[in-house]
């Protein structure tokens, strides 16, 4: 007996051992997996602040731009060659507001070879349903159909009011969808999941349906199309790049002159009226206020309710009176670069308080809120303080979200504007809600989209979506890859274009020249100059090398960066500034060549970067400057091909050059 239950105890004991080394492998494996996704976490989350920081940092570009539109109608020289864009015309003058459908018949021909949808209208849902079926295939509508469009669409928005109010039923819920930018995938996906507007099915699109993207001229005349059909089902809100001078940036006016060679001065003007007469908010059974950017502690619907919407046809133009005010910021505060801090000033207007003292100027108090629904983000702190990450809107917290709830009896506010992982984020104890509808925003598999679907109980369910051409084909370190190499790609390239003042930089840090100094220093120094609020030190191993006592090698940062054509001859400094300002140039160069031919003769060329140069407070070398003109102008005919120009300026990865090679 005692053998026997010696030999079960032998056997049990063996059995506990395996049953420990399994469970152990089990922990292990379980430890592993977990320290993975942590990695994979951490690096998909600096990956997207990247992205999303040196977007902010290029809106700031941008509005430093809009401030130089004013400022070369007030100084050049020849105002005829430029001015075309920046008066912003009426638009009766390139489409007569009285010219009715018929007449656009007689003006403008379509060849039998065109077979893409013909409209006639009022449209129907067969119109509706011929466009979305040319655009899946990838077809362009005729360029008199899109003016007739337009011209409706304008008449219709024009009978609208500031802000919209609606009613839930059970049988009517809202659908509520976030950004766009361009991404018709993302639309078609939305209308394939939730079902194509109708009367039973109403949807609120909330908001920069263009640029970035390549399709924002088919998304606006799907959204169009659909509310001349159903105009008391689907409600469309302006945001912030409904605005002709954010377009020139962001890609939407190349788009149009691409797709619309003859026509489209015609167009982009008759969208600059559209854009205006664009619904400012909506609100739903008057507890939710839905509207793109935001609010602040100054935000009066009333006041914006009342208000003459159309009037504003770009917010990069401000007021005049904020136009005096920058002109005497600058004079108080020399510089030799654009800082940070006035280029705040310039377009945010907040040498304005970001208190109660709303601008005695009427003029200024309506710029002043149309700019804050638009350009606001929603913050944890309390308090209302300026956008300064953007250059325009405020921060506003939870206390300014509880006045306005309280003031006009609110319960949510919905707003759009900023990027989110998920396609939503909640924030102020559930009182604001963020959508975002345009998945892959930065790179494919970045980010989800997502809709909101509201009924009579107000309790809003998100619906997530990400349209997959390629990503399902990868696993997810491959997925986090890719996006972290386009993030860093970016970022290396902004790195390069401020060179000479890293490197400055990193040389007040480097006291006896040799080329290291601590991680914290290199830090603080790529702080210092790009501003860009970044982890620094995580990234570190991604962008300079360390050597063996711990210093980080600060030159090692441009290593694998050059100009893509080397230009003899030519300051450092100066290839190292067009660089930079290579996005502010094309835009400039194309609003000046107006036959687009590309090419653009050297008085204009240089006459418009000393103008430029002149505005940023860019130090210039005159001697300099001619030398890289004439080195560029290939067969000396006189004139710069403005494509060869912008090739030469780019940053060239030259690990990715080898690979290509």
């Amino acid at each position: 007996m005692g053998s026997i239950i010696g030999t079960m105890g032998c056997s049990s004991s063996v059995a506990d051992r395996r049953s420990e080394k399994v469970i152990r492998a089990a922990i292990l494996i379980q430890n592993w997996y977990r320290f993975t996704m942590a990695r994979l976490e951490m690096r998909r989350r600096y990956s997207l602040s990247i992205f999303q920081s040196i977007e902010y940092a290029d809106e700031q570009d941008q509005l430093q731009l809009s401030n130089f539109f004013t400022f070369m109608l007030d100084h050049y020289t020849h105002p005829d060659s430029v001015s075309h864009i920046f008066t912003s015309p009426s638009v009766s003058q390139v489409v007569d507001e009285g010219l009715c459908l018929t007449e656009f018949e007689k003006r403008i021909d379509v060849p039998d070879s065109y077979y893409g949808p013909r409209l006639s209208f009022p449209l129907t849902v067969e119109d509706a349903n011929a466009l979305l079926h040319a655009f899946r295939n990838e077809q362009l509508l005729h360029a008199r159909y899109v003016l007739q469009l337009l011209c409706e669409t304008r008449r219709v928005l024009k009978e609208m009011p500031n802000i919209t109010h609606l009613s839930t039923s059970y049988s009517k819920e809202i659908t509520v969808c976030g950004d766009l930018h361009g991404n018709l995938d993302d639309l078609l996906l939305i209308f394939y999941k939730n079902g194509l507007p109708s009367e039973q099915n109403r949807y609120v699109f909330n908001g920069d349906f263009v640029d970035r993207g390549k399709n924002s001229m088919e998304i606006l005349i799907i959204l169009f199309a659909f509310l001349l059909i159903y105009p008391n089902d689907l409600h469309l809100n302006r945001g912030n790049h409904e605005d002709y001078i954010m377009n020139l940036r962001y890609g939407f006016t190349k788009e149009v002159s691409k797709k619309y060679k003859d026509h489209g001065k015609q167009i982009l003007c008759l969208l600059r009226d559209v854009f205006s007469w664009l619904p400012l908010a909506t609100i739903i059974d008057s507890k939710v206020l839905i509207l793109h950017g935001g609010i602040s502690d100054t935000t009066d619907l009333d006041f914006l309710n009342a208000l003459e919407r159309n009037k504003l046809k770009s917010l990069m133009r401000p007021p005049k009176s904020v136009r005096d005010r920058q002109d005497q910021v600058k004079e108080r505060i020399p510089t030799t670069r654009p800082s940070k801090h006035i280029a705040n000033q310039n377009v945010a207007g907040k040498s304005e308080p970001s208190g109660s003292n709303l601008p005695s100027d009427p003029a200024l108090k309506e710029w002043k809120q149309i700019l804050d629904i638009l350009w606001s983000d929603p913050r944890s702190q309390n308090g209302c303080r300026p956008n300064k990450c953007r250059g325009g809107g405020c921060y506003f917290g939870p206390d300014v979200t509880a006045k306005l709830f309280e003031k006009y009896n609110l319960k949510m506010l919905i707003r759009s504007h900023e990027f989110k992982p998920e396609g939503y984020e909640i924030s102020h104890n559930g009182k604001v809600i963020t959508i975002f509808s345009a998945s892959n925003y930065y790179e494919e598999g970045s980010n989800r989209g997502a809709y909101i679907k509201l009924n009579p109980e107000l309790i809003p369910r998100f619906v997530q979506y990400r349209v997959s051409k390629y990503t399902r084909r990868q696993n997810l370190r491959e997925r986090v890859g890719t996006i972290e190499s386009s993030a860093l790609k970016s970022l290396r390239e902004k790195i390069y274009a401020h060179r000479s003042e890293l490197t400055s930089a990193f040389a007040q840090y480097d006291l006896n020249g040799t080329g290291k100094i601590s991680v914290n220093d290199w830090a603080a120094a790529m702080e210092s100059v790009l501003q860009l609020e970044l982890p620094w030190r995580m990234l570190r191993p991604q962008l300079a090398q360390m050597n063996p006592d711990g210093e980080v090698d600060f030159m090692s940062c441009f290593y694998d960066l050059k100009i893509g054509q080397p230009i003899k001859e030519v300051q450092p400094a100066l290839v190292e500034t067009l660089c930079r300002y290579r996005k502010d140039l094309e835009i400039i160069f194309n609003v000046i060549d107006k036959d687009h031919s590309g090419l653009i003769s050297l008085e204009e060329f240089g006459q418009t970067w000393k103008l430029f140069a002149s505005h940023l407070g860019i130090d210039m070398y005159d001697d300099s400057f001619d030398k890289l003109v004439l080195s560029i102008d290939y067969n000396k005919d006189g004139h710069i091909d403005f494509n060869e120009f912008l090739e030469a300026f780019h940053v060239v990865h030259r690990l990715e050059k080898k690979a290509n090679s």
